[in-house]
């Protein structure tokens, strides 16, 4: 019993005293890995809390990643490139968003040494890079009758497009019609496309041919009644204000798919995929999704990406036994918070560190993550057990910061107990950038400032960054939509969406050939 008083009496008495860990306590962590970077292998990695440029002490758990710094505080030469590095040491899977190309250029010949499946979504130089339709896998789902995941991945898919407009309009009204509307748009477009004509290059034209008020009740009647498709696209029709509302509707959605209509080239790049998002967590595969930053046009595409592959690997954990995925996946997120918001953060990031996923998270200030998602930031922030600081002007932050560090407890003139901040807003402020300083919150621990190494200082062996090439652009099958609804008028073609209304029996048989079509389907 006085063992067990003895054991809690600091929580008994209240104090409130901080002070800082030191390298021995960072360095003997149950969760922290020596690794050496000169090595072939390495059996460990992570956020790197101590280094020299040649040892590292990286955290290997499954913590998630929360890393703050101003414009040119050297985030990414700090911790991005070195993690990369460090993953591919130790053979993790990685998915990194690269704003400038940089990290391909630092770390993409050491990658390809280590026998990695390499995948450049290039969206700054697109025929240098691989392909991606995102239209195909929720095509597959569908057409293997998994209709909710399907119809889960359309609606992440037009969020992300219709984000932009939400943000920048005052009345929401159009917008989220057009959303319903497009949404049963892309349905009819998923159900009756041959896998070879589904991409987002044949629906935006799909769309724009078909955006009239009379075009859009000729597709009402091809559609099963109590479909998805036809509860959306009737509540346009059936507005009370249809006739003066359904330009500006469709207007809001030919918005939405201008960045396809007048880009050719990123069609071409959007009408295939030449890789399976399944083998990532089955085999070493890095991915580097390099997106202008100086444009945000395009940046949709990365939320839809990282949110589709999150969905799949979740998908994929399940089938294991022990519900993870067989090779960790790691997502290194720069400038997260100029992406634009990916549906379901939040869960997204409590479920992934129990099916082997963990998120680094990169962004510049605590202001812009709640900007970004409001409420849901304080999820984010309170999954994220490591905290990594550079450097901020931000008040809010350097507070926060601040308490959470604690307070620490001296003896003043008079012999008295005083405390101040372990670490104040001034001194948080001048974290010495050429040495590397950083403050770290490295789970349960007491607070450490490190000085970390910068890239070119690592140890790292160097190989030639690997050149891009110019892939052969493909020419897009055209889908006819006139020929596909006067089938379905005159009897020739089932009803779309029978499925729903029928059962996954009659689905399956009226759509052998598109099923048995899948499997060959780039």
């Amino acid at each position: 019993m006085n063992e067990g008083r003895h054991k809690y009496e600091r929580y008994v008495l209240g104090s409130d005293e901080s002070r800082w860990a030191d390298a021995e306590e960072i360095k003997n962590a149950p969760t922290i890995k020596k690794i050496n970077v000169e090595d072939d292998y390495c059996q460990g990695c992570g956020l790197p809390i101590i280094s020299d440029g040649r040892t590292a002490y990286v955290d290997d758990s499954d913590t998630h990643t929360l890393i703050f710094g101003s414009t040119g505080s050297k985030k990414t030469r700090l911790f991005g490139m070195p993690l990369i590095n460090m993953f591919a040491l130790a053979g993790e899977s990685f998915i990194a968003t690269d704003p400038k190309g940089e990290l391909h250029q630092k770390t993409s010949g050491l990658v390809a040494t280590k026998g990695y499946n390499t995948i450049v979504l290039n969206l700054r130089d697109l025929p240098k890079g691989s392909f991606w339709n995102p239209l195909m896998l929720p095509y597959k789902l569908f057409h293997n009758g998994q209709i909710d995941e399907a119809v889960s991945m359309m609606n992440d898919f037009l969020n992300s497009l219709a984000e932009p407009q939400r943000t920048k309009m005052k009345d929401p009204y159009f917008i989220e019609l057009g959303y319903s509307m497009a949404l049963a748009y892309l349905l009819f477009f998923i159900e009756t496309a041959a896998p070879e004509e589904a991409n987002i290059s044949n629906f935006a034209n799909f769309f724009a041919t078909k955006s009239s008020v009379e075009a859009a009740e000729k597709i009402s009647r091809c559609l099963a009644e109590g479909s998805i498709a036809s509860i959306n696209l009737n509540g346009v029709l059936t507005n009370k204000e249809a006739e003066r509302t359904f330009a500006n509707v469709a207007s809001c959605v030919s918005v939405m798919f201008n960045p396809f209509i007048i880009r050719k080239t990123l069609c071409q790049i959007l009408s295939k995929s030449s890789f399976d998002i399944r083998d990532i967590g089955k085999e070493k595969t890095a991915i580097y999704i390099i997106v202008p930053d100086e444009k945000t046009a395009l940046h949709f595409l990365v939320s839809v990406f990282i949110k589709q592959t999150y969905e799949v690997l979740i998908n994929e954990a399940q089938q294991q036994t022990n519900k993870k995925l067989p090779l960790r996946l790691n997502f290194l997120l720069d400038e997260f918070c100029n992406l634009p918001t990916i549906p379901d953060m939040p869960s997204m990031i409590s479920a992934a560190r129990s099916r082997n996923m963990r998120f680094f998270l990169i962004t510049q200030s605590m202001y812009q993550l709640r900007h970004k998602y409001g409420d849901d930031a304080d999820t984010i922030k309170g999954n994220c057990e490591n905290w990594a600081f550079l450097t901020s002007r931000e008040y809010d932050l350097l507070t926060e910061l601040s308490n959470l560090c604690g307070e620490a407890v001296y003896s003043g003139f008079d012999g008295g107990a005083k405390s101040r901040p372990l670490i104040s807003i001034s001194e948080l402020q001048r974290l010495n950038k050429e040495k590397g300083e950083a403050l770290i919150l490295h789970g349960r621990h007491y607070p450490f400032v490190t000085s970390l190494p910068d890239i070119d200082e690592y140890a790292f062996k160097t190989y030639p960054t690997i050149k891009f090439k110019d892939m052969q652009l493909p020419q897009i099958p055209r889908y006819n939509a006139n020929s596909i609804i006067s089938e379905i008028e005159n009897d020739k073609r089932p009803l779309p969406f029978s499925v729903e209304v029928l059962g996954h029996e009659t689905f399956y048989s009226e759509h052998s050939t598109h099923i048995s079509l899948l499997e060959n389907a780039e």
